[in-house]
């Protein structure tokens, strides 16, 4: 790895790695994902490192000037503690990143591939000299220093393989040494003039980069079409041919997986499995539009397919009508093969969301995946894709409460913005007051958000990142002072099918057919439909036949989800960052969907207390027979409303006749991306599991007989046997599809894990 250990993880003390402190002693014992550390470390950061970080790190600066922000609003009347830091250490409502990380986005590499660092420097120094501003002179001293310590890294890098060549007496592998001694001699300081040289680079700056921002969500972007001009060249004159670069690629792929973030015990039960998130985007249009696919698109699907890593994240686009057959057949193929990898990505729906933003049609075709399934421009949008992770189910529970939340006691009101709805006379009402919660949930969350940013703002400047994206040069202004082009932030919700399906079992069964009150629902769910006869309620509720569902195209049930995704991106959307961009709204959920069921108790639409909530945006599991169904109502949805991107989950059994299975498997990816005019966007995105409900059971009892089984999480790959109990038993829960007949295989639910809710 990049760290002092053949494997390790980079700490960050001044961020979130605080939270490993109780876990010193036992972090190199636990079950799921240890880290290996010596007692000598462990001395070090147990009466050193920590005890200094403790008052210093983001999270308690923030502390202290939302605290001074509040008590300057209060008008002299005292506060003890901040309500939106308040309301973030309840857990149970959100999540913010930002005393983790912001890292989420991808450079412009070919910055540095086409220009050479020593270019960037000696235009920072030009610029420092051109301009009286004490800041810019500061910002453009800054990258000047940070690059010329990653030449000086890269000659270090040199200087050792020649020291090991000395040595050597294999001739074959001493050529080898020589040969890297050359590349790190050359770049990433000059243009790299070779394919091998452009790969160097981008791994040179990219360990500069995860040095500078904590290793999370950090993304490569479009590299088939960063480095397609180098590999052309090289195959076209002879020194390269298709094996070599697959075999470059290869090692590439690897080096990357060796970035693991370091997660505590408790980040394991949200967490769990994922690597460092780090997406690479092939395929797509150009930015004219045309086809993008190119051969390099095609090694490197190759040389997933060989490798089959949990990282990286491979992210595939796909344009209806520009985009061939083939190119689709072959990531279907891949797909297969690796059984979760890549991730299929609609360019026709992601370009819409994206323009509906205000970004130019040529920014928004030149997106690449960031972290998880987030589009974002190449080098140009800082966007922090998962600023913000919203429990949506909180904000029911606010509603169904009067503003209170089970989790944290019938006692406490945490808001008074609606009434008891025992008060409402019809769902009307209800929509209302729950909007009314989203307002005011969205007015804390991002105010806490903002506050993070000016910290970051004050003490975590990214020189590094600011020198490979364009706008920070010509604005002489970092990233985190709204150097970028684009500068959005993201927000990613938590539970979107359990409350739109709550939403829709209120409207009939209360409001609509009046066979129970709400007052009677409240009893049931606090019973956990037990007892009173609430097991036949129960029975209705989650029922499609009886009960609407999202993902079985009913009218009632599609309008409710609808009206979530407006509502969230209006309100969301109003409100602006600390680098005068906006919030943009998705629906994927990584394991967090996981975590939060596991806090989370009985909801009107029939799922019991504590049960893992549904992914992303995929449907509920077990209540959407029909695959095309299901397809059809998720691609209904407005694009613009889901500019943060989205996470459809999908499990199709292994078919015996390959061809007919990809023949099948072609026809509802294009069905589900390719609507007529008019009629939607089209589905944004896809992923998939291809394994059987039998084989996942057999892993979660048996994970060593499994130990390379891959996965798709929500937005990522991981190891089957790499995931807590908890989101194994999500996994093998989901509705598994048998894509000949397109119909859904019947089959019990795998038992909760014994643990304390």
């Amino acid at each position: 790895s990049t760290t002092s250990k053949f494997k390790g993880v980079p700490l960050y003390p001044e961020f979130l790695a605080l939270t490993l402190w109780p876990e010193l002693c036992t972090v190199s014992k636990r079950a799921s994902n240890p880290y290996y550390l010596g007692e000598d470390e462990v001395w070090v950061l147990n009466h050193e490192v920590f005890p200094h970080w403790m008052k210093h790190n983001i999270l308690e600066l923030a502390r202290k000037r939302c605290f001074e922000e509040n008590q300057s609003k209060s008008k002299g009347k005292k506060q003890r503690h901040a309500p939106e830091i308040k309301l973030f250490e309840r857990l149970v409502f959100f999540l913010a990143s930002k005393p983790n990380c912001i890292s989420h986005t991808i450079p412009d590499f070919s910055r540095a591939i086409k220009l050479g660092l020593r270019h960037i420097i000696d235009e920072a120094n030009d610029k420092a000299n051109s301009t009286d501003d004490a800041s810019k002179k500061e910002f453009y001293a800054a990258i000047s220093e940070v690059l010329e310590g990653i030449i000086t890294y890269s000659r270090n890098l040199a200087d050792e393989a020649e020291e090991l060549a000395a040595d050597e007496r294999d001739p074959e592998l001493k050529k080898e040494l020589l040969d890297i001694a050359a590349v790190n001699r050359r770049v990433p300081e000059h243009a790299a003039q070779t394919f091998r040289e452009g790969l160097t680079t981008v791994w040179i700056c990219w360990i500069a980069i995860q040095v500078e921002n904590p290793n999370v969500g950090l993304s490569l972007g479009r590299l088939d079409q960063v480095l397609h001009e180098l590999y052309q060249q090289d195959i076209r004159e002879g020194t390269m041919n298709e094996e070599d670069a697959a075999e470059l690629l290869c090692c590439l792929w690897l080096k990357i997986g060796d970035h693991v973030p370091t997660i505590p015990e408790a980040g394991e039960q949200l967490f769990g499995g994922t690597g460092s998130n780090q997406a690479i985007t092939i395929g797509g249009v150009d930015k004219d539009g045309k086809d993008a696919v190119n051969d390099l698109t095609y090694v490197m699907l190759k040389a997933t397919e060989l490798m089959m890593l949990r990282d990286p994240n491979l992210n595939a686009r796909y344009h209806p009508g520009v985009n061939s057959e083939e190119y689709l057949r072959r990531l279907c193929e891949v797909n297969i093969d690796t059984r979760a990898t890549p991730a299929l990505h609609n360019d026709k729906a992601v370009i819409e969301a994206l323009t509906s933003k205000g970004e130019t049609l040529e920014q928004a075709r030149d997106y690449g995946v960031v972290g998880c399934v987030e589009p974002g421009s190449n080098g140009r949008t800082y966007g922090h894709s998962a600023a913000i992770l919203l429990n949506l189910t909180s904000i029911l529970e606010l509603t169904l409460f009067g503003g209170r939340h089970r989790h944290t006691g019938m006692d406490l009101r945490i808001n008074e913005e609606t009434d008891d709805p025992i008060n409402f006379e019809n769902f009307g009402e209800f929509r209302d007051a729950f909007a009314k919660q989203v307002c005011w949930m969205a007015e804390q969350t991002t105010t806490l958000n903002n506050i993070l940013g000016k910290i970051h703002q004050d003490f975590y400047p990214t020189p590094i990142l600011s020198a490979l994206f364009e706008g920070p040069m010509e604005k002489g202004k970092d990233l985190v002072r709204g150097g970028a082009t684009i500068n959005s932030s993201g927000v990613t919700i938590i539970g979107l099918a359990d409350v739109a399906d709550s939403l829709s079992a209120i409207q009939k069964v209360v409001f609509e057919d009046g066979d129970i009150s709400i007052a009677e629902l409240l009893k049931a769910m606090e019973k956990n439909f037990k007892g009173n006869g609430y097991e036949l309620l129960h029975k209705r509720l989650v029922d499609p036949e009886r009960t609407p569902k999202y993902g079985n195209e009913d009218l009632l049930a599609d309008e409710n989800v609808a009206w979530l995704v407006d509502l969230l991106d209006r309100e969301f959307g109003k409100k602006q960052n600390y680098r005068g961009g906006h919030y943009r709204v998705g629906y994927w959920t990584m394991t967090n969907h996981a975590g939060y069921g596991r806090l989370t108790r009985a909801l009107p639409s029939g799922r019991k207390d504590y049960e893992n909530f549904t992914s992303g945006i995929t449907p509920v599991s077990g209540v959407t027979p029909s695959l095309a169904k299901a397809l059809n109502s998720v691609a209904k949805l407005p694009a613009r409303c889901l500019s943060n991107g989205v996470a459809l989950n999908l499990k199709f059994t292994p078919e015996k006749d390959r061809e007919k299975m990809v023949d099948k498997f072609v026809g509802y990816v294009k069905g589900y991306f390719d609507r007529a005019e008019g009629q939607s966007d089209g589905g944004m995105e896809i992923q998939f599991n291809i394994t059987t409900h039998a084989t996942f059971v057999d892993a979660a009892k048996h994970p060593e007989k499994y130990p390379e089984l891959l996965v798709r999480v929500s937005g990522y790959t991981a190891y089957f046997k790499d995931l807590n109990p908890r989101m194994q038993k999500e996994i093998i829960d989901r509705t598994e599809y048998q894509l000949l007949p397109g119909k859904a295989i019947p089959y019990d639910p795998f038992p909760l894990p014994k643990e304390t809710p």
